[in-house]
């Protein structure tokens, strides 16, 4: 009896559990997913995610990491109970296949044999695009639950990994602000700040950089930790063109890429429109728009690992408010699809009409089903091939020259270059070093400088952000103008970081080399003897310290003496720090700080404290994000100005510098953005509308001419050219396109290192130049106006480094940076991007030495 009771009961339990793990996230929230109007909040969608694995054995739930405001990034790995007990053994077969040349060929038929294809698919990285993470909790559910062989099947054979959304701080801003403001007037309507702390929509931007938290964790899912050998981030677009974009891709094709990889990827995205069709979903376009040029989008960086990039774009909704096309506002401007109608891309166009949340949803789980769909049934190819390309990159590594890269030990910046290094070294690239000083070519390169081989499985890569870029002119027809990249045109990592580095054009078998399992910046050093400590301003930790020091009230100084002390170098007297708190203070810096004796105080500019505030407008700016991310990065004190800041004259008393990072003037000052989709901006709540307005203006000329100080920077110069009225213009405003085009290039500049703007700088540098102005200054007429130029370009060219320029005479002896005296204050004029999106390290100096401006006048 007991037996027979104890049976029944086992059975009760697993009907209930099996009962209970049917419930899907309609039930688990009482709501409708995907309806009108309705969002679930990602707090919530990882509740529903953790009831998945807590109650499915198709399903194991883990915690990747957390975000930059410390929410979790949850990843569910879906697929058969057999796979998902034996997952850490098909992660184990995944990692040796990304390593091909680290076991033998019999090996690989082995593993080819047993392993399984791990799909990864991602969502909401742009956090108003969310229908993806509403669409997850639906297809985690279909795929525990799943009773039907054919499907069963697939989960046989495949391994999905699913993270509904890999920016959870932006998804639950948005998802909060939509439903503060449903059923007003601003429903649906943009958020007045960045949906993430630091990058806004730039968040898929940093996928070679690595500055983010969130795309550290993604970068370590995909080649450091699990393998996927298929990456699918979804994403959604603009409202009046096609409803879906799934690949093939448009040109330009980088040449650095597998021709493999780009075989699978159009095979999948033409299944995936295959598979739409067949349900009858319109408006399916590919070979359009999105190329496959640029690599530092998630899914671009990922191809030159060996992963088969997939990019999904569906039309949006209003958030989750639908809206209603009329058929003769659809409308394309990209190119590949040049008018709204049926073309071999673009062979069943959408009519119009209402557009819903549901759409896209519905969209999505088409294309995801058919994903799985041709990963299972070419689970080997997809095997043998993520295998192949490794092979391939090591082969291709070792054909012909270069064969690598030496980054010398000796650097202008070494803890640039070590930052350049450790970046590498995070994306799963392998670096050696030399373990004695050799001849290579005509260099002589040390012990310890570090060298990037290409004949490794990630070859492709190091090749893709070493060499020089130089972008191909493929045009539309004969005489058009050439098809303009989606994103930048040049790249070149080390040059954008300050890092000399050589190509190296003969094999390296016979060099003594040591891989290194991780880069650490070199332990600090303080050497001489002497009065005071120099930290040198070629360095940018440097500045880590300076802002220490200043916030223990240590007395900081500039040097500008003559003599083996470099101009512009920081001084620290002896009397006023031990060394053992200066070594607190350099903690992990690596500079190599040298103790001198200086007598002669005359040469010593004091650094005084300064107050430094950053303005921040209602209009979102990425430049915004980016330049704060940088201030935090080197631990400066700053405030967050808005209108009301500068509008109030009190602002006065409160700081000594205000940044204005690139936002046209009409955002700073009127808070609107020219054109019809600048009205777009005007659905945000009163509050929020407008700018700094005639008074802010005002109040800013003030602040400067009583000796405040302002930094514009890129598109902000003309405050200073218009309201300023300073002595100078932007000699391309009125230039078209036909005359002048560099789409995000690397230009080269000269640096005036005398300047105290330009200290630290070497003579000749580089610029992230991306629609930039340029200048050329007059004559000032106006007492208590002068000028003085820190950086600009050669007499003549050529001035292009990496990228794309054409009419590049334009820049023949124009400016790129100037500091304005403006009665007792300061003007500071950047064209270029100092500091773009993190990763411009060889100009963050120019930022850096403009701030402390003010505190050595």
């Amino acid at each position: 009896m007991g037996k027979k009771f104890f049976l029944s009961l086992i059975l009760i339990l697993f009907l209930s559990v099996s009962i209970f793990s049917q419930v899907g996230p309609g039930t688990f929230f009482n709501k409708d997913i995907g309806s009108d109007r309705l969002l679930i909040i990602y707090n919530d969608i990882v509740r529903y995610f953790k009831y998945l694995g807590e109650n499915s054995d198709r399903v194991k739930v883990s915690n990747e990491g957390l975000s930059t405001r410390g929410n979790p990034l949850y990843l569910a790995f879906i697929s058969s109970k057999k796979n998902i007990e034996n997952l850490d053994n098909l992660i184990s077969i995944n990692e040796k296949l990304a390593n091909p040349d680290k076991i033998s060929p019999e090996e690989h038929k082995r593993l080819i044999e047993k392993g399984k294809a791990f799909v990864l698919i991602t969502g909401t990285i742009h956090s108003t695009e969310i229908a993806s993470s509403q669409m997850m909790m639906l297809q985690a559910h279909k795929m525990a639950v799943e009773k039907d062989p054919e499907k069963e099947k697939i989960l046989d054979n495949v391994v999905i990994m699913l993270m509904p959304s890999i920016n959870p701080d932006g998804n639950i801003m948005v998802t909060n602000w939509y439903n503060k403001y449903l059923n007003t007037p601003f429903e649906g309507g943009p958020l007045p700040y960045l949906y993430h702390d630091y990058a806004g929509h730039d968040t898929n931007r940093d996928f070679f950089m690595l500055n983010l938290k969130e795309t550290k964790i993604v970068n370590a899912i995909l080649h450091k930790k699990y393998f996927p050998q298929i990456f699918l981030d979804m994403h959604q677009m603009g409202t009046t063109g096609p409803r879906m974009f799934v690949p093939p891709f448009k040109d330009p094709l980088n040449q650095n890429l597998d021709p493999l990889l780009l075989r699978e990827t159009d095979i999948i995205g033409s299944f995936m429109a295959l598979k739409l069709q067949e349900k009858g979903k319109k408006g399916v376009a590919s070979g359009y728009a999105f190329d496959a040029y640029w690599p530092g989008g998630s899914k671009n960086t990922a191809w030159y690992k060996n992963v088969v990039g997939i990019l999904t774009e569906l039309s949006s909704a209003a958030i989750a408010t639908p809206i209603f096309v009329d058929k003769n506002e659809l409308r394309v401007r990209s190119k590949g699809l040049p008018e709204y109608k049926k073309q071999v891309n673009f062979p069943d166009p959408w009519p119009g009409g209402w557009w819903h949340l549901k759409d896209i949803i519905e969209y999505e789980v088409i294309a995801v089903d058919a994903l799985i769909e041709i990963a299972s049934k070419n689970r080997k190819s997809f095997l043998q091939n993520f295998l192949n390309s490794g092979i391939n990159s090591i082969v291709k590594g070792k054909a012909d020259p270069p064969y690598g890269y030496m980054v010398p030990a000796d650097q202008w910046d070494r803890w640039s270059a070590f930052e350049f290094l450790r970046k590498m070294k995070e994306g799963g690239v392998r670096i050696f070093s030399l373990t004695e000083d050799k001849i290579i070519g005509e260099k002589i390169f040390k012990k310890g400088s570090f060298f990037l081989p290409l004949n490794q499985p990630y070859g492709n890569y190091v090749k893709v952000m070493m060499e020089k870029q130089k972008y191909p002119e493929i045009k539309h027809m004969s005489g058009g103008p050439i098809i303009e990249p989606y994103d930048s045109a040049g790249w070149t990592l080390p040059i954008q970081m300050g890092v000399k580095y050589e190509d190296v054009n003969i094999p390296m078998e016979n060099f003594l080399l040591s891989e290194l399992t991780e880069i650490n910046i070199p332990l600090e050093k303080i050497t001489g003897n002497g009065n005071c400590y120099i930290l040198p301003a070629a360095s940018n930790s440097s500045v880590i310290a300076v802002n220490r020091l200043h916030k223990i009230n240590i007395p900081v100084f500039r040097y500008t003496g003559k003599g083996d002390i470099n101009k512009g170098d920081f001084v620290l007297k002896g009397s006023h720090l031990t060394e053992d708190r200066i070594q607190k203070v350099i903690k992990g810096t690596g500079l190599n700080i040298i103790k001198k004796h200086i007598n002669d105080n005359s040469g010593l500019i004091p650094l005084k404290p300064f107050k430094l505030a950053i303005y921040q407008p209602y209009i979102p700016s990425m430049d915004e994000g980016w330049t704060r991310w940088v201030l935090d990065t080197f631990e400066f004190d700053y405030e967050i100005f808005h209108r009301k800041d500068i509008r109030s004259k009190g602002f006065k008393k409160r700081v000594d510098v205000i940044i204005f990072p690139d936002m046209p003037r009409n955002v700073i000052v009127d808070g609107k953005y020219k054109g019809y989709w600048g009205k777009y901006y005007e659905r945000m709540p009163p509050r929020y509308k407008g700018g700094i307005g005639k008074e802010g203006v005002k109040n800013l000329i003030d602040f400067v001419s009583e000796g405040g100080t302002i930094i514009l920077l890129d598109s902000a110069y003309e405050l200073g050219s218009r309201d300023f009225q300073l002595p100078f213009t932007n000699i391309l405003k009125s230039v078209s396109r036909e005359k002048f085009y560099c789409p995000g290039s690397l230009l080269k500049v000269n640096i005036d290192p005398d300047e105290p703007v330009g200290w630290g700088m070497e003579k000749e540098s580089t610029l992230f130049f991306s629609h930039s102005p340029v200048f050329r200054t007059r004559i000032p007429i106006s007492a208590g106006i002068d000028r003085k130029v820190v950086s600009r370009y050669s007499d003549t060219g050529s001035h292009l480094i990496s990228g794309y320029l054409k009419g590049g005479n334009y820049l023949n002896r124009a400016v790129s940076s100037i500091v304005f005296d403006y009665f007792k204050g300061n003007v500071i004029v950047f064209g270029g991007r100092i500091q773009h999106r993190g990763q411009t390290f060889a100009t963050f100096k120019l930022l850096f030495n403009a701030i402390y401006y003010s505190g050595i006048k």
